[in-house]
């Protein structure tokens, strides 16, 4: 540009001498040169202006290229936020004091206390475990990571502590916590524990008096003897049996292996059917079983498995017989459940004169392998048999109910789902 401007000063000096005719020969000189200057300058400005061109190009690509940086690492941190937010465990990042930088939904959700904002707070005010905050300074300190088992408000959380590798590529996070509750596994596993323990134990009992009875009748003498010892072992045997049977088909509703067969079937027929099978053995103990059937050629219908209802009623209707005192009575109700309910109900009870319940005991009785006073103990029951029908009402969307007295009765059913009427 500088070339230029002397080129046109030469150019304005030749004309002012060729104007005056001071110097026709200077003129020339100044002619020429200015335009050499020009047509210099010109050049370069050309190639400057090219060469600025070329720069503006590159700056361009180069911004553009930001700009698709920027664009992906904007999109791989809202992915990254949207998994977070999408996990069903805690993940909760910490700065270099321990404290709370960053929680994902279920973790604020969890942690947050009352209007207090968590963000910024130390760890130690949301989690109380000194464990846990241990293995947070030494992740912070060393770059440890760690993996503990967190409790809190009677939750358990398998807690992986992980340092984060570059704090300077992570910004104000120094460690992240992913926490998984384990209480579910944790109870499911507690239930399987007692659950084996306690059929060994009912196991074990029967074994035990058919084992003895085995023993004495090898020696027994006299025929009354070896009948009675013979009657000791069948019985054990068809108790065995019985706690086989029910635990097998506990374990099967409770794993969802055994899928309901649902149909729409009459529910007094299943009522009447269930009340003739257990007929005979409630005669036998000199109890009178009472069942009004349908009025007409009028049925109920709910929606339902018939074998798993009459197998629900079956247990109630043992039980009645098995502790209700000889002289009593068992009775066989239906009542529907409450109109305003979504889905209507109808409940299916047995109601004896037995030796009732302690008010105490009444919220464990659906419980497996749960007794109660030694009345009803003395029957030989398996503990199975109220929570089979316990778990045949939930599979059909129904509940259980009790209502008992001692020394009065006890009123048993379960819910079972009605047919939509037409």
């Amino acid at each position: 540009m500088r070339t230029v401007v002397v080129g046109v000063i030469a150019l304005l000096l030749a004309v002012g001498l060729l104007a005056s005719e001071a110097s026709t020969v200077g003129g020339g000189i100044a002619l020429a040169s200015g335009i050499a200057l020009c047509a210099a300058g010109l050049r370069m400005s050309a190639r400057s202006a090219a060469l600025l061109r070329e720069q503006s190009a590159g700056q361009s690509q180069a911004a553009e290229r930001l700009r698709d940086e920027l664009s992906s690492r904007t999109a791989e941190r809202d992915q990254l936020g949207r998994a977070l937010a999408s996990t069903g465990d805690m993940v909760i990042a910490l700065d270099s004091d321990a404290r709370i930088q960053y929680l994902n939904p279920i973790a604020e959700l969890t942690l947050r206390s009352g209007q207090r904002d968590t963000i910024g707070s130390p760890l130690l005010e949301a989690v109380e475990d000194p464990d846990l905050y241990g293995a947070v300074r030494l992740a912070i300190d060393e770059g440890t990571p760690a993996v503990l088992v967190v409790l809190r408000d009677r939750r358990r959380f398998r807690t992986v502590v992980a340092p984060v590798a570059d704090v300077a590529e992570s910004g104000p996070w120094s460690v992240v916590l992913a926490m998984h509750d384990l209480s579910d596994l944790y109870e499911a596993e507690i239930a399987r524990r007692d659950f084996f323990i306690n059929a060994s134990h009912e196991l074990r009992t029967p074994l035990s008096s058919i084992s003895a009875a085995a023993e004495t009748l090898e020696v027994a003498r006299r025929p009354e003897d070896s009948e009675r010892f013979r009657k000791i072992i069948q019985s054990e045997a068809e108790r065995m049996n019985q706690l086989v049977e029910e635990m097998l088909a506990l374990a099967r509703l409770e794993s969802g292996l055994t899928e309901p067969e649902i149909e729409v079937v009459g529910m007094e027929t299943l009522l009447e059917d269930a009340v003739e099978i257990i007929r005979p053995q409630a005669e036998r103990e000199g109890l009178s079983l009472l069942y009004s059937g349908p009025n007409g050629a009028d049925q109920t219908m709910i929606v339902a498995d018939p074998e798993l209802v009459e197998r629900a009623l079956l247990n109630l209707l043992h039980n009645a017989v098995k502790f209700t005192e000889k002289g009593g009575s068992i009775e066989v109700l239906s009542e529907m459940g409450d109109a305003s309910d979504p889905a209507p109900m109808v409940w299916i009870q047995v109601r004896d004169t037995g030796v009732g319940i302690e008010p105490t005991e009444q919220s464990r009785i659906f419980q497996r392998f749960y007794r109660v006073d030694r009345a009803r103990q003395s029957g030989g029951g398996t503990g199975l048999g109220l929570a089979v029908v316990r778990h045949i009402a939930e599979v059909h969307g129904g509940a259980v109910s009790l209502q008992s007295a001692p020394g009065i009765g006890s009123t048993f059913g379960f819910s079972v789902p009605l047919a939509q009427q037409s």
